[in-house]
């Protein structure tokens, strides 16, 4: 019955801690020879039925966008970090909905 919510819960806790790690780098942009770092999100179950959605961080040790070995480009970091509050807002959303039909079901409407 639960399991939307545990999917949202989980792509939710992904956002999080993507926006942490788009911070982080932000924060760093002008830390000389800081790398910045990524999240991958996995989805596990079938493209039909995901059960829950997980995150690993990977740093961009490949690149260098500055004399001083930074590679972190602002613009590119503001852009991800606009897309994820959009993707968090709509899980909110959705979690929102399914908490609501299940108040409605709860009270018999």
């Amino acid at each position: 019955m639960f399991q939307n919510v545990n999917l949202l819960e989980s792509a939710m806790n992904v956002a999080t801690l993507n926006a942490q790690v788009i911070s982080n780098n932000i924060a760093n942009a002008s830390t000389p020879n800081f790398k910045a770092s990524y999240v991958i999100a996995q989805v596990h179950g079938d493209s039909k039925d995901p059960k829950y959605v997980t995150a690993k961080v990977i740093k961009d040790n490949s690149t260098s966008i500055s004399n001083d070995g930074n590679n972190v480009d602002v613009n590119t970091q503001m852009a991800l970090l606009a897309e994820n509050t959009i993707k968090y807002e709509v899980l909110t959303r959705l979690a929102s909905m399914n908490f609501k039909r299940y108040a409605d079901v709860l009270k018999g409407v």
